[in-house]
């Protein structure tokens, strides 16, 4: 891939004084072709050359040569346009590219954000000492990752036009005697047929057979062809086509797992998971053609879910639906694909109601083939079965977080997914496995998707608690139904639900806060339960917990009408909602606790890829009181600390300080904040802590100690 300093180097003077030179070439050769202003031509020779009157050898010879020489002159003018108009059209790209990177390297360099040679970045702030007073914005590390993403998209994009205009040009000049190919019209042309060209000849390769003794060299060069013709119509649509949907199937079958003991392991396992990535990408770009052809593609692909899929002489077959979940669980799939799909997979499943889910997936005669590279298995090697398909559709729902809030929007979808559905451990489908549901990991994702409308594999930089209508009406039905649970609440749900919770934080922290539970925009005893259930997992409680503390920071920054204590007061109230739902959390576990001996959850860019972004002075809030609340389960754990409710102020001692010192920073002119009166917002806060504890407590019905 191109380097910055390689684009930025890039003379594109030298590039334009090349094509005019070849505009004015193709101007002189159609003369030399057609004529024009009273000159001979090629086209006047032919034309005399059929009209002459030949006899003897003349007759064939030199009327062939004539003609012949002719030709070629037509030829060499349409090569000279294509040669004009690749590089013409390469120009405007690099053009465009070049200004796209400075565009964005200005941009960020105004974040604080350094672009290095390589394509690199960096936050680039000033020492403390350099920076004195000024209020020095730091970029956080969502906005390093997003930007990163757009200087890779940048180079991406240049590199692959520089890919397309060499290869168009070396086939038009792989002969300097012939001029009889037909080049193409554009650089997007080009990049169309040599997608065409490309699929072809795969296509003929996987015709051979024994896909599945493809050396490592060559299934590199598939995987490099997939990477580079992943997002171009001409190679995604044509080797779709070319193969058909039986063929597709049959082909990741054959790949993935040969049978015979010849299972891939190791080097080519690893390989085989970039591979699978990448098919993936091309299917979810072909997925959006809309060509007849393109539609009947995907309606057989569908009717295809319920046949089987095997190898000669072996019993153990797969059905279409377990390939094919396989091969979208990378990439923006079609919404009308995606819902035509989900239609299949549960009318089959319907179909075999009597059966669960591990009877008709997991069945070692049907789900023993390992079909999923994309991550480890339990030996700790990649490749696992991949057999329920339900994993890999969800994983396509969250990659399109448009039709994953549509989808989660029907009360009959989200019962069934939610609630109805089962799940099993795809490594053990008849036992406890590793405890870890993979299809229910995939569905965590897709709920995250369909109430935010973010992809959760991409880094975001939100900014804002707006919602539509839709993503709210997901968040409410996730909150009743999986509230509804209680205790069943699935493990593989807690991070997801609260890095949800977390984006709804305003919601959140206005109903915690609020005096009468009746008066938040969420249902309280409901978020209360779904709280409960995130906190057994420490993980989860900590992106939790960083969620709402943004809120409540965000809250104490934000401008209100009238006395700013209720913004005090409305802090305490929210931790003291949080603590109840901790406590009652370890009561649950209290005979297998789960949490290890020490404090080790930390910020991760997944968790602030759904917080929106604070101004630095927010920031430095919400970092002084998160750093307190970790300090407080610390001692928590370390001292062992009882659940007794009434603990809930002494417990949560230096986050309650942290935040009644932020709100004493933004409200300087309020009499509590002035000095020797410390002990009054502090007991304030400590006051309504409690107050939200046991508002909390008498909801969830425990009882006070």
């Amino acid at each position: 891939m191109l380097t910055v300093q390689e684009l930025n180097d890039l003379r594109l003077a030298t590039l334009k004084t090349t094509v005019d030179d070849w505009r004015t070439m193709v101007g002189r050769l159609e003369k030399l072709a057609t004529g024009g202003n009273g000159q001979v031509s090629a086209k006047d020779l032919q034309k005399k050359a059929n009209a002459a009157d030949w006899v003897g050898v003349n007759a064939t010879v030199s009327r062939q040569f004539v003609t012949r020489t002719a030709a070629q002159f037509d030829d060499a003018a349409s090569e000279a346009k294509s040669v004009l108009a690749i590089l013409s059209d390469a120009h405007a790209a690099f053009t465009q590219h070049k200004q796209d990177l400075r565009t964005a390297i200005d941009e960020l360099a105004k974040r604080n954000i350094y672009v290095d040679g390589k394509g690199g970045v960096i936050a680039s702030v000033p020492s403390p000492a350099a920076a004195g007073k000024a209020d020095i914005h730091r970029p956080t590390d969502q906005e390093l990752e997003v930007a990163q993403r757009r200087i890779t998209r940048i180079l991406w994009e240049a590199t692959e036009t520089d890919r397309i205009a060499a290869r168009a040009l070396r086939l038009l000049t792989k002969d300097k005697y012939d001029f009889t190919e037909q080049g193409s019209t554009g650089l997007e042309d080009a990049d169309h047929d040599q997608g065409r060209a490309d699929a072809e000849y795969w296509r003929k390769e996987i015709a051979k057979g024994n896909v599945e003794d493809w050396s490592e060299e060559k299934l590199a060069r598939f995987n490099e062809t997939l990477k580079n013709q992943r997002d171009n119509p001409g190679f995604t649509e044509t080797l779709a086509l070319d193969l058909g949907a039986d063929g597709t199937l049959q082909f990741w079958r054959d790949l993935a797992d040969p049978g015979q003991g010849k299972t891939p392991e190791g080097d080519r396992a690893k390989l085989l998971g970039d591979v699978q990535k990448n098919l993936s990408m091309s299917l979810a770009g072909a997925s959006h053609g809309t060509s007849p052809e393109m539609e009947a593609w995907k309606k057989d692909l569908i009717a295809a879910g319920g046949k089987l899929y095997g190898h000669e002489g072996i019993m153990a077959k797969t059905y279409g639906f377990q390939i094919m979940s396989n091969l979208m669980v990378k990439g923006k799939f079609d919404e009308g694909f995606l819902d035509d799909y989900y239609k299949g997979l549960r009318t089959f499943e319907a179909e075999k109601k009597r059966f669960d889910p591990a009877s008709i997936w997991g069945n070692p005669s049907i789900g023993g083939a390992q079909l999923d590279y994309t991550a480890k298995g339990p030996d700790g090697d990649y490749g696992t079965t991949g057999s329920d398909p339900m994993a890999g559709f969800l994983k396509a729902v969250s990659h399109n977080p448009d039709y994953a809030t549509e989808l989660f929007s029907r009360e009959d979808v989200a019962d069934y997914l939610l609630t109805e559905r089962e799940y099993y451990d795809e490594d053990d489908p008849y036992g406890k496995g590793d405890g870890t549901v993979q299809s229910r990991d995939a569905l965590g994702k897709a709920l995250l998707a369909a109430g935010t409308g973010l992809n959760p594999d991409q880094p975001h930089v939100v900014t804002s608690y707006d919602h539509t209508d839709a993503q709210r009406q997901v968040f409410d039905g996730a909150l009743r139904r999986l509230a509804d649970k209680g205790d069943d609440f699935p493990p593989e749900l807690r991070d997801d639900m609260a890095l949800l919770v977390g984006n709804y934080g305003q919601d959140v922290h206005q109903t915690t806060s609020s005096p009468n539970t009746n008066d938040g925009p969420l249902n309280y005893k409901e978020l209360l339960e779904v709280s409960k259930q995130v906190s057994r997992d420490q993980n989860a409680y900590g992106i939790l917990m960083d969620g709402v503390n943004q809120a409540i920071v965000a809250d104490i920054h934000a401008e209100h009408q009238g006395d700013p204590m209720e913004e005090l007061k409305r802090a305490g109230r929210t931790v003291g909602f949080l603590e109840s739902a901790r406590y009652q959390a370890i009561a649950t576990d209290k005979e297998d606790p789960s949490w290890p001996a020490k404090w080790g959850y930390h910020v991760v860019g997944g968790a602030a890829n759904f917080i929106p972004v604070a101004g630095d002075a927010v920031q430095r809030g919400v970092d002084a009181a998160a750093y307190a609340w970790q300090l407080d389960e610390q001692q928590r754990i370390d001292e062992e600390i009882s659940s007794k409710n009434t603990k809930t102020f002494e417990t949560r001692q230096e986050y309650l300080t942290a935040l009644g010192e932020e709100w004493a920073r933004v409200n300087t002119g309020h009499k509590f904040t002035q000095p020797g009166n410390e002990y009054l917002y502090l007991e304030s806060i400590g006051d309504s802590a409690f107050n939200g504890n046991s508002t909390a407590n008498r909801i969830a019905g425990v009882a006070p100690q």
